[in-house]
């Protein structure tokens, strides 16, 4: 093998291995750039998933909140149609014992 042939051997080897650096280089890009996109995907994912599950929580809270209300409601209801009921028996009771002190 000659002189020239050897330089020629040595350059062709340099732009193989410039080549192959240069696409190293972009495969490299590549997966840094996928993996910053599946990064960010997974984060915003991860975000959705914990809104979601804060809402389903405020829902829950406030559907048990509004059970509570409904038989305290209940409750007050059947305690005021029960002091009620009692004023009205106890009324004309009432007023016969004034007329009574006020007669006597």
């Amino acid at each position: 093998m000659g002189r020239n042939d050897m330089l020629r051997t040595i350059k062709d080897a340099e732009a193989a291995a410039e080549e192959t650096l240069r696409a190293a280089k972009q495969k490299a890009a590549k997966i840094l750039s996928d993996a910053r996109a599946s990064a960010s995907d997974a984060l915003n994912t991860g975000k959705k998933d914990a809104e979601s599950s804060a809402q389903a929580a405020i829902q829950s809270a406030r559907d048990a909140a509004a059970g509570d209300a409904a038989v305290v409601q209940k409750d007050g209801s059947a305690n005021v149609d029960s002091i009620n009921k009692s004023a009205e028996s106890n009324r004309d009771a009432a007023v016969q014992s004034v007329i009574d002190t006020i007669i006597s």
